[in-house]
């Protein structure tokens, strides 16, 4: 089976890339607004961009907020595309008309040609991929309703626990498959829950319940009716299931239709076991060039709902998911600042059977206020649910239930 090559620097001929890129910069030029752009008191003059820097690096050496960088890069027409950016290329900073202006000097392309030695992956990227390269191949979300139809391994041939490339496994619920269709075998790695989305919950407890609930559970399966009638009916327990995370494990091809199917596997990057899934073969195409930008407007219920790699908190370069997809107007690029939620506690001052507290009740509990945490870009959108790296922190990491804001608030 042939693999799609991601479109953008990850893969493709020079050319795509050059028109990739040279598309995105004119699509960014209508769609950013003006702003008030800030620049760095210690901001330099010029920059020669080395092997491993990013554009939100370099923004970041010239820009206070540096998601905004595509409302100051200038076009330059000495040189066919100045926003293809190698190592050796030098960065300036000009004023045209009293407006800061990010431009690519020609110079060292013109007069040493060797000093600008063009990267084995081509132009510097937005962000780091390798950071997010798994992240835009391997996972698939599917919501809730479409979760409970997936098609299922019932069991390997010869009842093996484990089954890799070369052995057969049985799969149920294969409707309308036919001989020689291929497909991917799936394990679930998470189920993500919208705690916002309850107005029933008690926020201090949610807070608490953070640490246990929402972790990574390779054996979830959907709920039974007993559990949904009964224990399933607390408050604290009952958040809206908007998707299932499931990783791509195996690839296979149907030899033989019924229920069960026989699915021989082709390759895999993990064994196939009893209870994995089936999905239909969807190759992920991605343009690499990720832009970023704000939305018009940032949905007040936009909250930080897993990390990956960590139980604390995610820091720089670290993978987030957060509760807004496409449906929500998502896309790849747009940028968010994530702020941690005060906390609600007692002010001692005010006892709970105190004439104090008689005479000003509201006064008893204190909201803190919220605290930045980081800033984060989205990079892979699905319909409900969508992956963000974090590119800016605070000294605080980035925690599940942090609120998303405009990238521009920092306090």
């Amino acid at each position: 089976m042939r693999k799609i090559k991601p479109v953008g620097i990850a893969g493709g001929s020079r050319s795509v890339k050059r028109l990739v890129f040279l598309t995105a910069i004119v699509l960014a030029a209508f769609t950013v607004q003006a702003q008030d752009v800030e620049l760095r008191e210690d901001h330099p003059r010029e920059y020669v961009v080395q092997e491993g820097d990013t554009l939100w690096d370099i923004a970041g050496r010239f820009l206070t907020r540096p998601w905004q960088w595509p409302a100051i890069w200038d076009a330059n027409p000495q040189i066919e595309n100045p926003h293809l950016i190698y190592p050796g290329d030098v960065i300036s900073l000009v004023f045209i008309d009293g407006e800061p202006r990010l431009m690519v000097n020609d110079s060292v392309r013109r007069l040493s040609p060797d000093v600008r030695r063009e990267a084995i992956d081509g132009p510097i990227s937005t962000i780091p991929l390798d950071a997010v390269e798994t992240f835009l191949d391997a996972p698939r979300i599917v919501s809730a309703e479409e979760y409970e139809q997936l098609p299922y391994v019932i069991a390997n041939n010869e009842q093996r626990v484990l089954a890799g490339p070369g052995d057969r496994t049985y799969v149920r619920g294969l409707d309308g498959a036919q001989t020689g269709d291929e497909v991917v075998l799936a394990r679930v790695n998470y189920m993500f829950e919208d705690r916002s989305a309850n107005p029933n919950s008690d926020a201090r407890i949610n807070k608490k319940m953070i640490e246990r609930e929402g972790q990574v559970r390779a054996e979830l399966r959907p709920a039974s009716a007993l559990w949904k009638s009964t224990i399933g009916q607390i408050d604290r327990y009952n958040y809206p299931v908007i998707g299932y995370e499931l990783w791509e494990t195996a690839r296979g091809r149907v030899v033989r239709t019924g229920d069960p199917a026989i699915v021989e596997i082709l390759s895999g990057r993990r064994e196939t076991m009893e209870g994995d899934f089936v999905l239909p073969v969807h190759d992920h195409v991605y343009d690499a060039s990720f832009h970023p930008r704000a939305l018009d407007e940032i949905p007040e219920d936009g909250r930080v709902i897993a990390i990956t790699g960590s139980s604390y908190g995610a820091g720089h370069y670290q993978v987030v998911a957060i509760n807004l997809g496409t449906a929500q107007g998502i896309q790849a690029g747009h940028t968010f600042s994530a702020f941690r939620p005060g906390e609600t506690i007692r002010d001692e001052r005010y006892p709970l059977m105190s004439r104090a507290a008689f005479r000003e009740p509201e006064k008893r509990y204190v909201d803190l206020p919220d605290e930045f945490a980081g800033r984060i870009m989205v990079f892979r959108p699905f319909e409900h649910v969508s992956y963000a790296i974090v590119l800016e922190g605070s000294g605080n990491t980035i925690q599940v239930d942090d609120v998303l804001a405009h990238p521009d608030r920092s306090l």
